[in-house]
């Protein structure tokens, strides 16, 4: 799953260069910083994807901005009758950033690679529904499926369906995904230092892009520098003096100040985000529906959201995000659990917790979710719920995670469809990325015949359901949806603002004066 990261522009200070972003002699260089670096720059091996991978990689399916499904590397598919053979007829004269021709053995390989469990990709389990690839020609393969899939196209299009040479691991062996990273895109990395810097510099030849976008390549931008800035006050103060250009997932206590800034714009959306308190549900007492349920009659949202967002943000009240019109379950609202401090003290007191019971409370150590949860801890208090906070660097929050010693714990995910309760939610997927260690068949069984239904309208009730029944067992607690918030300034031209597409037009329309 592609995992939105905070980007960014920075040019003064990068690899010895001080000039201001847009300054002349600068050149059209982009730096986009972020607060954390990617594991590896391996799309099959990783699930914390890096830009980089974005302009690096084409995928057979590319997404419009009305998140249409339109042709990538693939210039037209068709379907059999029964949805069980998607036919992709491959764009020619493509070639791969190592000078090789793209062919349909590129396509088979990279989603073989995918499936081998012997790889161990985190996407692995999103190709479940595919039983082979068949190249039929040079230009042309026959992906076979084990039953109708309708989110094929959307998994298609994802970050980790980045088309990757068919000898890239044998060519590079242990370099590939650090040193050496091969794919079709509009930009080819040129060094990647971890926890600095990633340089990507346009792929001159590139004249292959989606027919929606304007410019099909080559990209405007000559390079993209991806840079490692973790403290937060650090980037705004690089966008305010002209150091950077764009910021993404600006923190919502700079708002106020950057619309001061006559050089900056601001915008906002409701991002395909949820933010919520979840617990290990295999441990006592959130093994009790009664005492998940307290818990979220326990939360007061709306202070929460003035509290930590000043207000810029929105009540989660199921368990997607209400950007995804066709899968958002409306009835959310009337299903979710009102605040309610006595309530939540009764429940207690009929799972056998009168006086309540302590827990740890665990979170990343961001500032965002360090505001968190010092609210949600004084909130659960009012419940008699004590709780121990304990923070954790990014990496370390994960380890934690996938070791099973958390109870109480924050998440945030971004994601735009509703297969991302699968990847949550799933018995398979125990214990990590299912880290509320939700073991339930019924929950499975929901599951698998959402995303096996034949239809995208019949697949999205079905995924309805599933939030009806998630709702009923207070599997989380859902709290907020963020707004998705950047920040661009005046030098910045040709900027298109979305809250799904953020990347896709970075080097390609946008102009820096």
């Amino acid at each position: 799953m592609v995992m939105m990261l905070v980007s960014v522009l920075l040019v003064g200070g990068v690899a010895g260069c001080s000039l201001k972003a847009g300054s002349k002699g600068a050149g059209k260089t982009l730096v986009i910083g972020f607060d954390r670096d990617a594991e590896i720059m391996d799309t099959i091996k990783t699930s914390w994807y890096s830009d980089a991978l974005i302009y690096i990689h084409d995928r057979l399916v590319s997404r419009d901005y009305n998140f249409g499904y339109q042709p990538g590397l693939a210039e037209k598919w068709d379907v059999s009758e029964d949805g069980l053979t998607w036919t992709f007829y491959l764009r020619k004269n493509v070639k791969f950033h190592d000078g090789s021709d793209f062919d349909a053995e590129d396509v088979k390989w990279t989603i073989d690679t995918i499936k081998d469990p012997d790889v161990g990709s985190p996407f692995r389990g999103d190709l479940d529904a595919i039983k082979e690839v068949q190249v039929v020609d040079e230009h042309t393969v026959e992906i076979i499926l084990n039953y109708p899939f309708p989110n094929l196209l959307f998994n298609l299009s994802n970050t980790a369906a980045g088309i990757h040479p068919a000898n890239a691991y044998e060519k590079y062996g242990d370099d590939y995904g650090k040193k050496k990273v091969i794919g079709t895109g509009p930009y080819k990395l040129e060094e990647w230092i971890q926890g600095d810097k990633t340089v990507l510099v346009k792929n001159e030849d590139y004249n292959w892009g989606p027919e929606w976008m304007s410019n099909r390549g080559p990209a405007l931008i000559d390079k993209i520098i991806l840079k490692v800035v973790p403290e937060e006050s650090t980037r705004i103060m690089e966008l305010e003096v002209g150091d950077i250009h764009i910021l993404r997932n600006v923190p919502e206590t700079y708002v106020d100040q950057l619309e001061e800034n006559s050089d900056i714009t601001v915008y906002k959306e409701p991002a395909t985000k949820l933010g919520y308190l979840a617990y290990a549900t295999d441990k006592e007492p959130f093994t009790d529906v009664r005492v998940r349920r307290a818990i979220n009659h326990a939360l007061n949202k709306e202070e929460i959201i003035q509290f930590v967002f000043r207000g810029i943000g929105e009540v989660a009240y199921g368990y997607l995000p209400f950007a995804l019109e066709d899968e958002y379950l409306e009835e959310s609202r009337d299903l979710d659990y009102e605040y309610d401090v006595e309530k939540a003290k009764q429940l207690l007191a009929e799972a056998g917790y009168p006086d309540g019971f302590k827990a740890t409370l665990s979170s990343d150590n961001s500032s965002k979710s360090t505001k968190l949860a010092e609210i949600i801890q004084r909130q659960l208090k009012e419940v008699n719920i004590e709780t121990e906070i304990q923070l954790y660097d990014s990496a370390s929050y994960t380890d934690m995670l996938k070791e099973g010693k958390q109870e109480l714990f924050i998440r945030e995910y971004s994601w735009p469809n509703a297969d991302i309760l699968d990847w949550f939610l799933l018995s398979e997927r125990f214990p990590y990325p299912n880290h509320s260690r939700w073991v339930d068949e019924k929950t499975d069984d929901l599951i698998m015949s959402a995303a096996r239904k034949p239809t995208w309208e019949e697949r999205a009730e079905g995924y309805k359901e599933v939030q009806r029944y998630l709702i009923d067992q207070a599997v989380w607690a859902p709290i907020y949806v963020p707004m998705q918030i950047i920040a661009a300034r005046k030098e910045v031209k040709n900027f298109k603002y979305h809250p799904w597409m953020l990347q896709y037009s970075d080097g390609f329309d946008l102009e820096v004066e």
